[in-house]
């Protein structure tokens, strides 16, 4: 009779378990996010720029964003009709249904900022953005941006700078 009866909770478990994996996929399932990459950085560099395409079946707004690689996470929108372009940090991004919201090179983008980890060349970086639905819903969608690129000398923190130096001639 026990035995009975643990199949029967278990296979209650398993069924509440699918149903919260189905509702958090409908709702993931309004917004996608495509291309992430970011070039590479190093701890205790002051910021890197992270860019990703992201479509949804609905309007949003682009809320805030986080990632394990960096302290904090600021949306920046770069406005090109002055030269050079005005950057200015905002509290939000629309995100309107049916179009792409390009966050990109040269252009509007997400800011991390006191880099926390090291991130090289073919690294991934787990990004997660917060949205907001006009009716007040939240909603989180994660992916995982590609490192790629150079970094600078100048752009590395003084130690490893000294460790690239090449050997002083005597």
């Amino acid at each position: 009779m026990k035995s009975r009866r643990a199949q029967y909770l278990a296979l209650c478990g398993v069924v509440a378990t699918c149903a919260m994996a189905a509702s958090s996929i409908a709702m993931a399932g309004e917004v996608t996010l495509k291309s992430a990459w970011l070039r590479p950085a190093a701890v205790g560099m002051s910021e890197a720029q992270a860019y990703v395409d992201i479509s949804s079946d609905a309007d949003l707004v682009l809320v805030g964003a986080s990632t394990p690689f960096a302290k904090k996470v600021e949306l920046v929108l770069v406005s090109n009709k002055s030269d050079p372009p005005e950057l200015k940090v905002v509290p939000a991004i629309e995100v309107p249904a049916g179009v792409t919201t390009r966050l990109a090179y040269r252009g509007s983008h997400l800011r991390l900022v006191e880099i926390t980890k090291d991130f090289g060349n073919g690294t991934s970086v787990p990004l997660t953005l917060a949205f907001r639905s006009p009716e007040g819903r939240e909603l989180t969608a994660t992916i995982d941006a590609q490192v790629r690129g150079l970094l600078l000398p100048q752009q590395m923190p003084m130690p490893a700078r000294k460790t690239l130096a090449p050997p002083e001639a005597k």
